[in-house]
Formats: structure tokens, C-alpha cells, sequence
């Protein structure tokens, strides 16, 4: 690792193949392309297959993907990072953190305070600090780049540092425009050397929330397709191989 090197790593994406927007050949070729990030974690939800492809497909791009996926548990999202076989929903957070830890991942709570998204503030009863500590937790998502209280990261990071826990930032694009967004800054250029880094805690979160034009392509991209998709199911994507997602 060279430690002079400073980069950027979106850590929070999806696909079409959950509530994304866009394929997985898309969400890389536009990294490559159009983003000055080094590495990137296709994170859709409670599936890994997307996240696998878009790992094989990085390298003929010159990026890295790590392989990821955001698990849905009794009380919130988490990001599974660095993870082999999908993580099971609907367990609590700490059996959740159990399982990614058991594949040698990281386990990196979404949106922590987020009170519309899926997060320990929307269930009651909202977690005391004892409840934070017990979550076995390997990180907080300092900066989310879809949140619509601005309170919402500034309480996120205030936790993190009560806890003493490694800070991440991730766009939560949904769509390709917004990728990159939000990040996490790391010294090093690699997804060896950005591991390195969320487990000595020695990045920081950076970047900024979505802006008015990244919300109207995400509700005519995302949300209204799948809601489309939702009414007529046979209208749902199919998970493609490599070559062609």
C-alpha cells in the first residue's frame, strides 16, 4: 500500500435486480467512465448474485467491485461487505453481524438514523446505547447520499464516534447519476487497501446527500418502474449472467 495515495470508494449501490435503475454492466461501465472511484460495492438487497457479477465484470474496467449485499434485519439495513454467500434476512443485528463475520465480511450498519428507510430509529423500541454496543457492529454509515432529514448523517457520525467505530460513506444510488455521491475516503488504491483501512478505522466519510435532480431521476428511473413492476410482476428483470447484465 502506497500511504500517500488518497481515494474514493462508494460503498452502497444497487442494481436493477433489486431497486435500482440500472444493470450491473451499466452501474460498472459508468464507474469506470464517469466516477473518480477507485472501488465500489454493489450492495442490492437481500441478494448477492448481482454483487458477484459486477466483481467479475470490474476488472476488464480497470476497478475494483467488493463483493457486498445489504441484509435486511428485525430492526434495519446492514451492509455485508467482503462476503462469499448471501447473508439470511430477518435476523436481529447482532446475529446478522454474527453471520457476516463468520464469512470474514465486515458488517456496517445503513442509514443508521434514518427515519423513512428501514433503520433502528423506525422500530420501537428505539435502541438505548447499550443496544448500539451489543450490535457488533464493524462500522456506521457516516454519510448516506439518500436521506431527506439533514439531520440524519451529522446524528450518524456523532454515534459513530461515541462508539468508537470506523465512519463509511455511500451514495445509496439507485440510479447511475447519483453514484458517487457520497464516499468514503481511504489511503491506499485498492479494495485490499480499503479493507485495511475500515478495519483500523483510518478513512472518513465525505460527499454530500442527493440534490434536487438526482431525487427526479430516481423517481422517473426507480421508483415508478418498480412500482410498475410491483403491479404487473411478470414485468420484473431477470438476473442475467455477466456477459450480458
Amino acid at each position: 500500500m502506497k500511504p500517500h495515495i488518497l481515494n474514493k470508494a462508494d460503498l452502497h449501490l444497487h442494481s436493477i435486480h433489486s431497486d435500482g435503475a440500472d444493470s450491473v454492466r451499466a452501474i460498472v461501465e459508468h464507474i469506470a467512465n464517469e466516477t473518480d472511484l477507485r472501488v465500489a460495492a454493489l450492495t442490492d438487497h437481500d441478494r448477492i448474485d448481482s454483487s458477484w457479477q459486477a466483481h467479475q465484470l470490474a476488472e476488464r474496467y480497470g476497478i475494483e467491485m467488493v463483493v457486498g449485499q445489504e441484509v435486511t434485519t428485525n430492526r434495519g439495513h446492514l451492509l455485508a461487505l467482503f462476503i462469499q454467500e448471501r447473508i439470511p434476512s430477518g435476523l436481529s443485528i447482532p446475529e446478522t453481524s454474527a453471520a457476516v463475520h463468520e464469512q470474514g465480511g465486515l458488517a456496517i450498519l445503513a442509514h443508521p438514523f434514518d427515519r423513512i428507510c428501514n433503520s433502528p430509529m423506525r422500530h420501537r423500541p428505539r435502541p438505548k446505547l447499550s443496544d448500539w454496543r451489543s450490535f457488533d457492529l464493524d462500522g456506521l454509515e457516516g454519510v448516506n447520499g439518500c436521506q431527506l432529514d439533514p439531520a440524519s448523517n451529522p446524528r450518524a457520525e456523532a454515534m459513530g464516534k461515541l462508539l468508537g467505530l470506523t465512519m463509511t460513506g455511500g451514495s445509496d444510488a439507485h440510479h447511475r447519476q447519483a453514484i458517487g455521491v457520497a464516499y468514503t475516503h481511504f489511503v491506499g488504491e485498492t479494495a485490499e487497501d480499503l479493507r485495511h483501512a475500515l478495519e483500523l478505522g483510518a478513512c472518513r466519510p465525505a460527499g454530500r446527500r442527493w440534490n434536487a435532480a438526482e431525487y427526479a431521476a430516481w423517481a422517473q428511473r426507480s421508483w415508478m418502474p418498480r412500482t410498475w413492476r410491483a403491479v404487473w410482476p411478470w414485468a420484473r428483470p431477470v438476473v442475467l449472467s455477466p456477459e450480458t447484465a
